[in-house]
């Protein structure tokens, strides 16, 4: 039978492909070429279709003599590669002035107490008699990579883009002045999650409701376009916490909306109090009366029934014992003395 095999070794005559070296260094040097060197190949390339005429080439491409021979130079003693720019870092660097003993010490605090800032080991060293500045402690700590770059990114973003706090002395004297907004975690079931957002006008106690499968701020930017939908006054200004429900979209509306978006200080929910205690409300008044429902549709038609019960039949007793529509319809019509305006806590 034809080609049939006769149980012989095969053999390989050679063992390396011919050409593969100038072709691996070809490809190697392509790929380390950047785009000025590229563009310093073609005027080369001019330069020697030009009788190698370098002032020629200089004037056509509107470079230094001096530049284009050195570049000339370069090629014809490292070829493509001598066309790369060269490090600029200076040879002999500035060494840091501050003893060893010193850094030692601050590397030890550092490594005692992690969460420590560069102030507070500042701090320290000055009841050591040790004097040095927070910068020279922070250089220190980035050198001996103590430093956690993601808090530090995390700081360095916030600074360049600090929020906006609502002015102290804020004044609310119409519906619509401040609007608080913010999530509560609704557990119906033991591993299970949904999430009622709320917004509270600060004066009327006028509330909107809605619940979602997750806290995103698409979610957030959602519930937002709702709020105006529903809310029969004009939306002046909004304050939320520093969630990230709050951020993203939500944040980007408010901006496209022209809506100043004002954010309460980290750990103070004092300044949200008004959505706080009505929160507080709805955990007395209506979840632990068994409206926690695990079912989505189900839940949403609960607290809509809630809502209308909020805004229109149950009375406050800081609208005196007006509900949040009733006391809307009054400012409109008559002046009610009870709330001439209110001071937000700063």
């Amino acid at each position: 039978m034809k080609q049939r095999y006769s149980g012989c070794h095969m053999t390989i005559y050679g063992t390396v492909i011919p050409m593969t070296r100038g072709i691996a260094q070809s490809f190697y040097i392509n790929k380390s070429l950047t785009d000025k060197v590229k563009h310093r190949l073609k005027i080369i390339d001019w330069y020697k279709n030009h009788d190698n005429n370098i002032s020629l080439t200089a004037r056509h491409f509107g470079i230094g003599r001096s530049t284009m021979n050195r570049w000339v130079k370069n090629f014809k003693r490292c070829g493509i590669l001598g066309l790369n720019d060269k490090s600029r870092k200076p040879k002999k660097l500035r060494e840091m002035a501050t003893p060893w003993e010193v850094s030692s010490r601050i590397v030890v605090l550092r490594r005692q107490y992690p969460t420590w800032s560069k102030y507070k080991i500042k701090a320290i060293l000055r009841k050591e008699e040790v004097y040095v500045s927070e910068s020279t402690i922070g250089r220190i700590l980035k050198r001996k990579g103590l430093i956690d770059n993601r808090i530090s990114k995390k700081r360095k973003k916030s600074v360049l883009n600090p929020r906006a706090r609502f002015p102290r002395g804020f004044k609310v004297s119409c519906p619509g002045d401040m609007i608080q907004i913010d999530v509560k975690h609704i557990m119906p079931k033991a591993g299970h999650k949904l999430y009622q957002f709320t917004a509270i006008d600060v004066l009327t106690k006028r509330r909107v409701l809605a619940v979602y499968s997750s806290e995103s701020s698409l979610n957030g930017s959602i519930f937002l376009k709702k709020v105006i939908k529903e809310l029969p006054f004009e939306i002046r200004n909004i304050q939320t916490d520093n969630g990230s429900t709050f951020q993203k979209y939500f944040d980007q509306l408010c901006k496209e909306l022209e809506i100043p978006h004002y954010y309460i200080y980290p750990r103070s929910p004092k300044q949200n109090c008004y959505i706080e205690i009505s929160h507080g409300a709805d955990q007395r008044e209506f979840y632990d009366q068994g409206n926690a429902y695990l079912d989505i549709d189900i839940m949403r038609r609960k607290l809509k029934e809630w809502e209308d019960v909020w805004n229109n039949i149950r009375p406050h007793a800081s609208l005196n014992y007006f509900t949040p529509n009733e006391y809307i319809r009054k400012i409109e019509n008559t002046n009610i003395p009870t709330k001439d305006y209110i001071n937000l806590q700063t």
